[in-house]
């Protein structure tokens, strides 16, 4: 396919804009998720690099207007919980290298939780090792018992592994490796479980669109 210079100066613009919001993700990794996006939607490598972008800054935008509506709370001055079961997730607002779009987790057992932050990859700590926003959210998965478990044990096998900047085209990576908080959580669902916990089907799994499927259910708002 033959791609005129216009094209090809917009598309590359559309790459640096992805890269400049996922700090950490280089502008040849972009490209090379964004080409996979596209071919495996049957979209040009243009339409699935504004698609993505679109995504992104929704994101991004929905995530600070949320942040601004915390009426008094001060970023990690709360603690979360014990869980009521294995398998629960939570999501508070975070940030990664100042870019706002949230954070969650699964809760191996009551008192633990398996994460993946940028400074560990995945880990698992103490329920009340970890600060959230106040507002946060604790969380079950509508299923069974035996998927929750199932869901958490596979979480706590993946500690250990690296930390991935890439949000944006994370539905599409491999489940093994390198992961994300929201990516690590949408794995072991629908690995153990058979079920997507994305909201949008988008072509990435943000923590809120964790936060905000039809699969889940808040039983906690920490206050």
């Amino acid at each position: 396919m033959t791609v005129s210079a216009s094209a090809a100066f917009s598309e590359n613009d559309v790459f640096s804009k992805i890269a400049h919001l996922q700090q950490g993700v280089s502008i040849e990794e972009v490209k090379e998720s964004v080409t996979i996006f596209a071919k495996e939607e049957g979209l040009t490598i243009t339409e699935a690099a504004d698609m993505i972008l679109k995504e992104l800054e929704d994101q991004i935008a929905q995530d600070e207007k949320e942040r601004n509506q915390l009426a008094g709370g001060s970023s990690g001055n709360y603690k979360l919980k014990p869980s009521e079961r294995n398998g629960d997730i939570y999501y508070t607002p975070s940030t990664t290298l100042g870019v706002p779009h949230g954070h969650n987790g699964i809760y191996y057992n009551r008192y633990y939780v398996v994460e993946s932050l940028p400074s560990t990859g995945v880990r698992m700590i103490r329920y009340n090792d970890r600060n959230v926003e106040k507002n946060a959210v604790m969380q079950k998965v509508k299923t069974t018992q035996t998927n929750r478990d199932a869901a958490a044990n596979w979480a706590k096998s993946r500690v250990g592994d690296p930390y991935s900047y890439n949000f944006a085209t994370n539905r599409h990576t491999g489940h093994y490796g390198a992961k994300n908080c929201s990516k690590l959580l949408w794995s072991a669902y629908l690995l153990n479980a058979g079920i997507d916990i994305d909201y949008n089907k988008g072509a990435g799994v943000y923590p809120k669109d964790i936060r905000d499927s039809s699969y889940v259910e808040t039983y906690l708002v920490i206050q």
